[in-house]
């Protein structure tokens, strides 16, 4: 992962969020609920810091709204905008209207790519702003969009976006061997960076689920000028993105947006849509990704297991371990994800397909080059990469 969640320190605090985010509460729990939130001892702060430190703050405030379990704001408070509801209501109606230039934002760059002959598949959270599947959907926050074109559009489209004022990034750089996308391309009047990705997922990831699976299994709205994914497959590229291509799994690491995002989605899946899913995972070789991630959801959301071969043990003992560590230190967890991060740059294989060499060939000049190359593209900002103050989810 890019980012390392913060440190989780109170597990029944952590329960209640998973309870208030589950996709579906029974009518009849939600005054239970209710007596949780106003019992002695219980902390509106703790819980919102909570859910900020693993990005679902938004949803959080979403699902609150919607199952009525914001408290009242009592007449007679004077200034009312410090209580609890208010403060999270006005940051909502604050990422709703950031939402609406983003999804203008959005409609602006498929005019520019349909004016240049370029229909796009939108990947990820860009998706909901033109195609949502549900009204949580407009819960779900996002850092930048990901627009994937074939491979033979892609020069048309950065040059569609760079001639309307459109410019890569200060750190951003392309290395075809490894990088999935272009560089990312940002306007200083605009909310969003734009990332248009050549393949759907980088090596790891596009081995499991390959660029040309995605294109075959995407399908364009009537009367669209772009390809969106079945909500199926959009959740499994979302699964691998966040458990293959950013490690995840690998780490253990319990990525609490990820998994409701997840949940939200597979919680209305057919068994038809479970059997494809399982079928594809397991003819990849990773039936045990995709179990670790049910069972955290089962645990974490409620999300009920399909009814396909039971979650193997090994795939429970991985989810526990996922919850486990969730409450280390920051800084054991982040020390962990910076050596694993390391681990993967100075790989043989990963320098052998950067510069263009065989395994066998990797040298110390290899490593040596690859080492300026980290430190130039983090110039001025290797202390924060390395603490990961800017990556905090909010």
């Amino acid at each position: 992962m890019l980012m390392t969640p913060a440190q989780i320190d109170d597990v029944a605090l952590l329960e209640l969020l998973g309870d208030i985010l589950r996709p579906e509460i029974d009518p009849s729990a939600i005054g239970v609920m209710r007596l949780r939130l106003i019992q002695q001892g219980f902390s509106w702060q703790a819980l919102v810091d909570l859910a900020r430190g693993q990005g679902v703050l938004l949803p959080l405030i979403f699902a609150l709204n919607a199952r009525g379990l914001l408290p009242p704001v009592p007449r007679s408070i004077k200034h009312s905008d410090h209580h609890v509801t208010a403060r999270l209501e006005t940051m909502f109606r604050q990422h709703l209207a950031r939402r609406e230039l983003e999804k203008k934002q959005l409609e602006s760059i498929l005019l520019l790519l349909a004016r240049a002959g370029i229909t796009p598949l939108i990947l990820k959270g860009a998706r909901y702003l033109v195609e949502p599947v549900a009204p949580w959907c407009e819960a779900r926050p996002m850092a930048d969009f990901d627009i994937l074109v074939r491979t033979g559009d892609a020069e048309r489209a950065f040059a569609a976006l760079t001639d309307e004022g459109y410019r890569p990034m200060v750190s951003s750089h392309f290395m075809p061997e490894l990088s999935h996308h272009l560089p990312a391309l940002e306007r200083p009047d605009q909310p969003l960076a734009v990332e248009l990705h050549i393949r759907s997922l980088a090596r790891a990831g596009d081995k499991i689920m390959s660029t040309e699976d995605v294109w075959a299994q995407a399908s364009k709205p009537a009367g669209a000028s772009y390809f969106v994914l079945p909500a199926r497959w959009h959740a499994l590229h979302g699964l691998l993105h966040h458990q293959i291509q950013d490690r995840g799994h690998v780490q253990r690491v319990l990525n609490v947006k990820a998994l409701w995002e997840w949940t939200m989605l597979a919680s209305t899946f057919t068994d038809d849509d479970w059997d494809a899913i399982w079928m594809h995972m397991r003819a990849a070789g990773a039936s045990d990704v995709l179990d670790s991630w049910l069972f955290q959801a089962h645990r974490m959301f409620g999300l009920e297991l399909p009814r396909f071969p039971t979650v193997s043990a090994t795939a429970r003992a991985h989810a526990s371990t996922s919850f486990r560590l969730a409450s280390r230190p920051y800084w054991m967890r982040r020390i962990s994800f910076i050596a694993d991060q390391l681990t993967v740059s100075f790989a043989r294989d990963t320098l052998a397909l950067k510069y263009g060499v065989l395994p066998s060939r990797v040298s110390l000049l290899h490593a040596g080059k690859n080492l300026i190359d980290l430190l130039r593209d983090h110039r001025g900002n290797v202390l924060a990469r390395l603490t990961g103050s800017r990556d905090r989810l909010g």
